[in-house]
């Protein structure tokens, strides 16, 4: 994370494409026409309306780098919140698992990274935003399963994020706050029979009758008086509505104003019918993801290399080991049940979720081409369910070896339970000298494991940080840097302005950027087909406007009098470019200075315009 988001902030990071519609978005939260819901989603393209994300917390998110600061801010900002969601993944596997988890999983997230693009690690794109959040949200609602009831406004938290991030997260997500519910509900139902266990008997008066009470069950503190036991739970339980309330307070606004609401065209985009990929394509998915080699195991080619792979059939050896390993999975399951150990079973159980999820998402996606190719980065959240059945199965495998250890050497079940007598004092022989060498050997030993562990961890994030690629769109950040300086000193801050391009697909993540900085500035921009992505405040329709900007390939002039404000070379993955920036003052509605298209529809509500047909959205990255 600390070195794609040093590199991408040396190469002049500036946001382009969607990650800078996202950057405009994040600005309006401060302004006085707040976005409500979240990034423009493909899944409109199913009913033909306008169709955004679940809700705005990823511009909430990035408000203030948005607004204030250095632009690099911005992925300052998601490579630390990325980060953050590591180190709490890890110190929850130590709480589940011990130091032998927690080493297992830092190793095991340090190798899935090198199955994600470096830009994924601080890209404020939804798809890449919400990844590092979903990994930590599957440990968490773990813990719930588990019984860890005072995570539950952390979780709500993180899985609100990450469902308004993208809808890819949203049947995942749902999955592992069943089983996360599900399983606190039961350590509940058992605290609760336990405490009747524990009250006293009737003793018709006499003391010495009364039963002993047993002792506590797990995650309950015996020093809660009786009237109160029940209270830590509710106030944890009304945390967790405040969160949601608040995390989930713009959507149901929307959905109260708009008719229809955004919640109303997701779940129409969901239940409408079309044709898919198919079930092939799911467990093709869930095949690569477990199989060996796994997705999150190897570095792919490109990013977007999983739109390809879940329509072609794996091989053979892929499909064997992927149905051999989730046997395995089905067994620790069962036995984990049979030997009341909850915290395994709910582990496998998440396993199982993850990768039905991972199918229904996969074999649900429409067919036409532009959807079909948003498999390319709805796949990518199978690295972590790979990691995680590989992760479970591994530490499965090591308690059945330490339940072995205990069963077959009681001098080593001692040593590892803690529970070995005293030490009877004996005389200094040549015998007591080495009992007491192998016993400073045994204390030494777990802290030797411990710093062979850490170095091993430390060693595989540098090979993986060292193989990190560049950004994709590195070659145009400064470039786009400096067309955005010259436009700012042209352009008054105050201004409303008309933006149009004519840019190929090499260039077109420019055009965005320069409205951000233009925004940013405190420059209205107005532009035709704007309300797709930004709303309608940025809609062209027949509002005002004192200069049209241009920014186009070549070096052609646009319209008779437009100035040159700068021209740019470069040369990226397509070749070399050439990139115009000229302006043309029209103090009016323009219709005189240039030639434009018939008249835009009146100013009118948002959900009214999205009923017309949409055009299509140039793909991520064009």
């Amino acid at each position: 994370m600390i070195v794609s988001t040093v590199a991408a902030t040396r190469a002049g990071w500036v946001p382009g494409a969607d990650t800078a519609i996202i950057a405009t978005r994040a600005h309006d939260v401060l302004t006085s026409h707040p976005p409500l819901v979240g990034q423009y989603t493909l899944a409109g393209e199913v009913t033909g309306h306008v169709t955004r994300s679940l809700g705005p917390m990823l511009f909430w998110l990035l408000a203030l780098p948005a607004n204030y600061g250095p632009t690099a801010g911005l992925i300052w900002t998601m490579g630390a919140v990325n980060t953050l969601a590591i180190v709490g993944a890890v110190a929850l596997a130590r709480r589940r698992g011990g130091l032998v988890l927690m080493f297992a999983a830092a190793l095991a997230i340090a190798l899935m990274c090198q199955s994600l693009a470096a830009e994924t690690f601080h890209d404020v794109w939804n798809p890449s935003s919400g990844l590092f959040g979903f990994t930590l949200l599957i440990f968490l609602c773990w813990s719930l399963a588990c019984g860890e009831y005072r995570l539950l406004p952390l979780t709500a938290l993180v899985a609100s994020f990450v469902v308004q991030a993208h809808l890819m997260y949203l049947p995942p997500t749902i999955g592992l706050l069943a089983v996360g519910l599900g399983g606190l509900a039961l350590s509940r139902i058992e605290i609760a029979r336990a405490r009747k266990r524990r009250a006293p008997a009737r003793t018709d008066g006499d003391p010495a009758r009364a039963e002993p009470s047993p002792p506590p069950a797990d995650g309950e503190d015996d020093r809660d008086a009786p009237a109160t036991r029940g209270r830590p739970v509710l106030r944890w339980g009304l945390a967790t509505l405040a969160v949601g309330a608040i995390c989930w307070s713009a959507p149901v606004i929307d959905e109260l104003s708009e008719s229809p609401g955004n919640l109303t065209l997701v779940a129409e985009a969901a239940t409408a019918r079309r044709s898919t990929v198919g079930a092939s394509a799911g467990w093709h998915a869930v095949a690569r993801a477990v199989g060996i080699r796994p997705w999150w195991l190897y570095v792919p080619s490109t990013r977007w290399e999983r739109k390809y792979d879940v329509r072609s059939r794996p091989s053979s050896h892929t499909i064997v080991s992927c149905l051999a390993l989730l046997g395995a999975l089905l067994l620790t399951m069962l036995v984990a049940f049979l030997r009341r150990r909850r915290d395994v079973a709910a582990a496998a159980l998440i396993g199982f979720v993850l990768c039905a999820a991972l199918a229904a998402i996969a074999a649900s996606t429409p067919t036409p081409r532009v959807l079909s190719a948003t498999l390319g980065y709805t796949m990518w959240w199978g690295s972590q369910v790979g990691m995680w059945v590989y992760l479970i199965l591994a530490w499965s495998l090591w308690l059945v070896l330490a339940w072995s250890a205990h069963a077959l050497a009681p001098s080593v079940r001692r040593r590892l339970s803690g529970l070995g007598e005293p030490r009877q004092r004996t005389l200094p022989d040549r015998a007591g000298s080495r009992k007491r060498a192998a016993d400073s050997a045994s204390a030494v030993a777990p802290a030797l494991a411990c710093v062979v562990a850490l170095g091993a961890v430390m060693a595989v994030g540098g090979a993986v940080a060292s193989i990190e690629r560049p950004d994709e769109h590195r070659s145009a950040y400064r470039p786009t840097a400096a067309l955005a300086a010259h436009l700012e000193r042209v352009i008054p801050a105050g201004a409303t302005v008309e933006l149009r391009g004519t840019l190929d697909v090499a260039t077109l993540p420019m055009k965005p950027s320069l409205r951000y900085f233009l925004v940013r500035h405190d420059v209205r921009v107005l532009g035709r087909g704007s309300y797709l992505r930004l709303g309608t405040w940025y809609e062209l329709y027949d509002r005002p406007f004192e200069d049209i900007v241009w920014v186009d390939d070549g070096t052609r002039s646009p319209a008779p009098h437009a100035r040159l404000v700068e021209r740019v070379r470069f040369r990226d993955g397509f070749g070399a470019q050439v990139v115009s920036l000229w302006v043309l003052a029209v103090h009016g509605h323009g219709e005189s200075a240039a030639p434009r298209p018939a008249a835009s529809p009146p100013a009118a509500p948002q959900r009214a315009a999205t009923r017309s047909a949409m055009p299509r959205p140039a793909p991520r990255g064009a």
